[in-house]
């Protein structure tokens, strides 16, 4: 069918001033829920200055990664009441698999102290299936987090988690998984915290909404932080790569940038 110009415009009006309607009542419905998400960006800008050793910076990179999950981890736990011990069940968004198994790695090496016990987990595409299986089905159970406010996780009953705490001698517990976007889509999954390596913008909407999934109560406090660059962009090899400041600054009109303030402090 072939429309007439006026016809065509009248079209596009009409569709701009239902849109708009419709926009405005579904805004107005989100700002009387509870605020379960609040973001922050870290800054990386100090890593560029070790661009050319390769394996500095990624070493550095994956310290600022570990002293954000600490400082998530202080802000966002459950205390058991078994042990008395602060427990917390965090995510770590890689945007590859190779740098996804070097954090793991990393984390299980690094130094965490007397009063820190981290539990760190990789899942990824190129897991064995049978493995793969087996932590689907482990973090199906345990990431179930439909507790009401003031009620113990169930996870905390789980033998594995339930062994972990019992043998722990550190105060704080950290469960940590180190995932791809494979964690992205199709799993149903409430985490305490998150960290978000970024390769688009859906990601980290797909990514944040695993954070307090299934819990209903609002939050005070920034759960989920988005580190600035990805490992890639910082390395600067002429390559394509992925940074959240510049893709913000590109994409928000002077309207916009108040939405987006919005999502990444809750304000």
């Amino acid at each position: 069918m072939i429309l007439e110009k006026g016809e065509s415009v009248a079209r596009c009006q009409s569709y701009q001033t239902f849109h708009q309607s419709y926009i405005e009542k579904r805004v107005s419905h989100l700002l009387k829920q509870p605020v379960k998400r609040k973001a922050y960006i870290v800054r990386c800008d100090d890593l560029l200055a070790s661009k050319n050793n390769q394996k500095s910076l990624q070493q550095l990179y994956f310290a600022k990664i570990k002293q954000t999950a600490i400082d998530l981890h202080h802000l966002h736990h459950t205390l058991d009441v078994k042990t008395g011990k602060q427990v917390s069940f965090g995510v770590v968004r890689m945007a590859n698999i190779p740098p996804c198994v070097a954090l793991a790695q990393s984390l299980l090496q690094a130094d965490w102290g007397d009063e820190l016990a981290p539990k760190i987990m990789a899942y990824h595409s190129r897991q064995v299936l049978l493995l793969r299986h087996a932590q689907e089905k482990h973090l199906d159970k345990v990431l179930k987090r439909k507790e009401k406010s003031g009620e113990q996780p169930q996870a905390l009953a789980n033998p594995l988690i339930r062994q972990h705490l019992d043998t722990a001698t550190a105060q704080h517990v950290l469960f940590i998984l180190i995932a791809t976007p494979v964690e992205e889509v199709g799993r149903d999954h409430d985490f305490d915290w998150a960290i978000i390596e970024p390769s688009s913008y859906r990601s980290i909407i797909q990514l944040a909404g695993r954070v307090r999934r299934h819990r209903q109560e609002g939050i005070e406090q920034a759960n989920t932080a988005i580190l600035q660059y990805n490992l890639k962009a910082l390395r600067q090899d002429g390559k394509p790569a992925y940074c959240l400041i510049r893709r913000l600054r590109w994409w928000a009109s002077a309207g916009s940038r108040r939405i987006l303030h919005g999502i990444v402090t809750g304000k």
